[in-house]
């Protein structure tokens, strides 16, 4: 029964509407890029979405059912990599454990983690498993 609560693997969610205009279909390999950075995962289309709103759930294992990121070329990321550092200014002072510097925490709690990215199917699904030594041609 809790095996058939995740498909496994990083998903994103998204509007039947925005996957309609993006020529998206459920469960396609999609890349969410911005000027931070890009992840890899699949969609999930879903009317429970609001149009213009992605959502990703949970961190995701960059090295664990994520291929590469056509942006990057490297393995896709997690849910906090198309989203800024952003340093809480009352971090900075005191020195008191309490007060100290810490990542993407600006503000009361940590959830503010908008931000405008874009989202396109993935041209060609790179699992990166050939050796590093080896051109991708070279293993075709």
């Amino acid at each position: 029964m809790m095996l058939t609560l995740n498909r496994g693997g990083p998903v994103v969610w998204l509007s039947e509407n925005d996957a309609k205009v993006a020529g998206l279909v459920d469960n396609d390999w999609v890349e969410v890029y911005n000027a931070n950075g890009a992840l890899t995962a699949r969609c999930v289309v879903s009317q429970r979405m609001k149009d213009g709103t992605i959502f990703m759930y949970h961190a995701q294992e960059k090295i664990i059912n994520t291929p590469g990121s056509e942006k990057t070329r490297n393995r896709g990321g997690i849910h906090n990599s198309v989203t800024r550092t952003t340093v809480k200014p009352t971090h900075m002072i005191g020195g008191y454990a309490h007060q100290s510097y810490g990542f993407n925490y600006y503000g009361t709690v940590g959830s503010n983690r908008d931000e405008f990215v874009i989202v396109r199917k993935m041209r060609n699904v790179d699992w990166l498993d050939t050796p590093a030594t080896q051109s991708p041609e070279a293993a075709e």
